[in-house]
């Protein structure tokens, strides 16, 4: 591995960049340093759900001496490749993110670098659900380092993980706070902070403010077509997105189905390389979204009065779930879709 090169860039520029929905391309263009830009520009393809393209873009700058520019890279390859169905060329990536944070720890970079090393780290376990090894610096305590637009999607991470250890209400409260601490509008920050927020009011039962939190965060995403957080985030809003957009949106709606599908067996070959078969491939996202609800203990009618069905419809659909999977009874489906 290369020395590091400490320099004033950002970490994911765009990320961390203010301007009002839509105008994504004019914060690019408004980036002076060239090769920040490309970061940038790699950025807007994965949260528009164009993974090749991203690829592409940002391939030269895996092996960057600049942490910054190297660190963005890796995150971006790393997801776009789970989607495009490379694993081991994710796998390698993810490596070279803990390689760089070890390498930061151990020679006592300056703390901004300690930050965004950290910052990258929790990026590509959280979002694979993989929680921390003990021994692991707390994200929070590095947060304050981060620009503030960067700032927001950490804690969008943190939250996650509090989400992933089952206290949602604490994750919501987190969430609530960040959107406080805002100096501006943080168009890809938000959307996922958001995303948290419905995930925990699912959890809480909280039905109609799900619906409303989510239809907020689309709006946010819609103009510059960034779908992808939606796509990473399907099954954890558990319908939420069908309720919101299936029907009034049909073709960004059918867009996103097939991200979802694609990230969805990337994501599988990490959690469940064992199965035969990926639940993804046997399952729609809607059944997938009922199959999630179903293993939390939802009744049909709960079930039927979230994604706005008929009770019959919701049983078709369990029945349906459960031939797949070839299971015969309801509390089996966690085996499939909790991995």
């Amino acid at each position: 591995m290369k020395e590091m090169k400490i320099s004033d860039r950002v970490i994911l520029p765009l990320v961390g960049s203010a301007f009002q929905p839509g105008k994504a391309a004019e914060a690019i263009e408004k980036i002076e340093d060239k090769e920040l830009a490309q970061i940038a520009q790699g950025e807007y393809y994965f949260f528009s759900a164009q993974a090749e393209k991203c690829v592409e873009t940002v391939k030269d700058y895996l092996d960057h001496d600049d942490v910054m520019l190297r660190l963005s890279a890796d995150m971006l390859y790393t997801f776009a490749n789970l989607t495009l169905g490379n694993l081991q060329a994710a796998q390698c990536t993810r490596e070279d993110v803990q390689q760089c944070l070890t390498r930061a720890m151990q020679e006592n970079a300056p703390v901004n670098v300690k930050a965004s090393c950290l910052f990258a780290f929790y990026v590509i376990n959280i979002f694979l659900h993989i929680l921390p090894e003990e021994g692991t610096p707390p994200l929070q305590q590095y947060i304050p380092y981060l620009p503030i637009g960067q700032r927001l999607f950490a804690v969008s991470l943190l939250a996650h993980e509090i989400y992933l250890r089952q206290d949602y209400a604490k994750a919501k409260g987190v969430v609530q706070g960040a959107f406080l601490m805002a100096d501006g509008v943080y168009p890809i920050s938000m959307i996922y902070l958001g995303c948290v927020q419905a995930m925990c009011q699912i959890n809480l039962k909280e039905q109609e403010e799900a619906i409303q939190t989510v239809a907020q965060a689309w709006e946010r995403a819609r103009l510059d077509k960034f779908i992808e957080p939606f796509i990473e985030y399907h099954g954890l809003l558990q319908g939420v997105l069908e309720v919101c957009i299936r029907k009034k949106e049909p073709e960004m709606y059918k867009k996103l189905v097939d991200g979802v599908l694609a990230f969805s067996r990337g994501w599988m070959k990490i959690h469940n390389s064992k199965m035969q078969k990926a639940v993804t491939d046997l399952l729609s996202p809607l059944e997938f979204s009922i199959a999630m609800l179903a293993c939390r203990d939802w009744t049909n009618q709960e079930i039927a009065e979230h994604l706005g069905l008929s009770v019959n419809t919701v049983k078709h659909y369990v029945s349906g779930i459960l031939e797949k999977l070839q299971i015969d009874k309801r509390d089996k489906i966690k085996d499939f879709v909790n991995q």
